[in-house]
This record gives C-alpha cells, sequence and structure tokens, in this order.
C-alpha cells in the first residue's frame, strides 16, 4: 500500500494538471473563436406562397469574400442544417435594409433535388407574399438602420416603363412585342441612404404561341439622375423553356457597410434557381456573387 498510494496520487495530479492545461487552451481560444463566428454572416432568401414560409441561404459573407452554402455538397448540407435549421432557431428579418421583424425555424424540408432550405414563421409588419421576398440574417449588427422599400409612384413607373422599353429596343425586340411588356416587380428603396430612392425592376415579354413561344426577361437597377432617373445596370434574357432565365429583386443590404446596399436578386431557371448580389463599386453596378439555390 505505501508503495502504490504515492504512484495514485502522482497520477491523479497528472491527468488534472492535463484537464487544466486542456481548460486553459480553451478559454484562450474561446474569445478568438467567437469573434471568428461573428465575423462570417450568412443571409438568407425569405420566401412567402400562400400561407407557407420558406427560407434558404443565398451566401456566406466573411471579411470581404463572398462563399457558397454548401448545396450540392452532401456533408457540408448537414453541417450547415444542424447549425442553422434545428427548430427554434431564430434570426433577424430585413426588409428595404432594414430591420423587420424575426424568422423562426419549424423544420429544415426534405431535399426532393438539391437544395438547402427550411420551413419557417415571422414575426413581421413588413409586406411579404408573391413576387415579395425579404432576407433574414444571423447577424447582430447587419442591417440596423431604417427600413426603405415602397412601391413607386406613378411618375416613378412612369419612367421605369419608358427605360425598359428602350431596352427592349436597343436588344433588337420589335415594337410589336415591346408593346406586350410586363411589370414584373417594381421597388423603390433608398440604396445608399441620401434620401432619394432608386428603382429596381424585372419585365418580361412573351411570345404566347403554341408552336414558338418565346420570352425575353429584363432586370434594371435605376438611379436618380438629376430630376429624372437613368439605367444604372441592365441585365437582358432571350431564352424560352430549357433555355429561361430572369432575375428577380429579392432585398437590399449593406453587407460590407461602404454606406451602399447590395442589391440581393434571385435568378430563375428552367428547372433551378440561384443569387446573385450587385455591388456599387467605383460608382458602377457589377455582380459580385452568383450561387446559392439549387435545382433537378
Amino acid at each position: 500500500m505505501k508503495t502504490r498510494i504515492p504512484r495514485l496520487v502522482f497520477a491523479l495530479s497528472a491527468v488534472l494538471a492535463l484537464a487544466c492545461a486542456q481548460v486553459a487552451v480553451v478559454v484562450a481560444r474561446g474569445p478568438q473563436a467567437a469573434t471568428a463566428r461573428a465575423a462570417r454572416t450568412v443571409l438568407f432568401a425569405v420566401e412567402k406562397y400562400e400561407t407557407n414560409v420558406t427560407m434558404e441561404p443565398v451566401v456566406v459573407y466573411e471579411r470581404g469574400a463572398y462563399a457558397k452554402p454548401p448545396v450540392d455538397d452532401e456533408a457540408g448540407s448537414q453541417a450547415f442544417t444542424r447549425e442553422f435549421f434545428r427548430a427554434g432557431r431564430q434570426f433577424r428579418l430585413l426588409s428595404g435594409g432594414g430591420d423587420a421583424g424575426t424568422v423562426t425555424v419549424k423544420k429544415a424540408m426534405e431535399p426532393g433535388c438539391v437544395f438547402l432550405a427550411a420551413e419557417v414563421s415571422v414575426e413581421t409588419q413588413a409586406r411579404l407574399g408573391g413576387r415579395v421576398q425579404a432576407l433574414a440574417t444571423d447577424s447582430s449588427t447587419l442591417g440596423r438602420g431604417a427600413s426603405s422599400r415602397r412601391a413607386p409612384t406613378e411618375a416613378e413607373r412612369a419612367r421605369a416603363i419608358e427605360l425598359a422599353r428602350a431596352a427592349y429596343a436597343k436588344n433588337g425586340v420589335s415594337a410589336a412585342f415591346i408593346g406586350r411588356m410586363e411589370v414584373a416587380n417594381l421597388t423603390a428603396t433608398d440604396l445608399d441612404r441620401d434620401g432619394r430612392e432608386e428603382l429596381i425592376g424585372s419585365f418580361v415579354v412573351e411570345k404566347k404561341s403554341e408552336t414558338a413561344p418565346d420570352a425575353w426577361t429584363l432586370f434594371l437597377i435605376i438611379e436618380p439622375d438629376a430630376d429624372a432617373f437613368k439605367t444604372a445596370w441592365e441585365w437582358f434574357h432571350h431564352g424560352y423553356e430549357g433555355e429561361y432565365a430572369d432575375r428577380r429583386y429579392v432585398d437590399q443590404v449593406d453587407l460590407d457597410g461602404d454606406g451602399v446596399g447590395e442589391v440581393v436578386v434571385e435568378g430563375t431557371y428552367y428547372e433551378s434557381n440561384d443569387y446573385v448580389v450587385y455591388k456599387r463599386q467605383q460608382g458602377r453596378w457589377r455582380p459580385v456573387y452568383q450561387g446559392g439555390g439549387g435545382g433537378c
């Protein structure tokens, strides 16, 4: 007994020392890990169809870099679902670049195809449904300003239609088809918080024919120009069914804190979708990211 007790005490002391060292490492690394997590922001698109509300990740933003969510990575999707789509987890809802309520996860959706989404409930006074979407985020600081999103005035709508028709004509669409142009969605929002709203719109011209259907889609970012408006960004596409593509406004939010909101849009195609982020750099708009979504 006299020889075994010191050995036991020595062993227990060694274990205790090792445990204390491990705790010290965890404590030392804790703030850094928390800071790293805080630096990463996940942005989700929130959509309402009838009474069903869903959300799916748009982009993972970290220190100026845009990363795609792990939509087509099985292990990554499972890890993402465990972290973000557990029942009861809450996120902040953003509309018009500002606070608009909360989103609560009900359950992760079972993918019939390739996608990453969850059924959610929302608490908000902002309009949501149909072609009007919103954003959600895990960030506690993103989009803390006032919301800026409204329907355009009649004068704004008239000018946007004028600019859209000019864009169709420039891209070779005949006057007869331009006369059939429909406004899919048109929103006024103040992207740079200067008190003057920009206009963001989607337009479509369809050739409804049993033998040769066709479609021309258009997306515009329109900026104030003196007492009028001018086209600041134009995206045009011609194609039908397997070649179909369009762009629909989701919302805006200032991801990088430069004072100008990035424009988030959903790209829809024949059997898939994704998201595009547009950013104004050196006075010009351009796409800086495309990813997320999914398809069959």
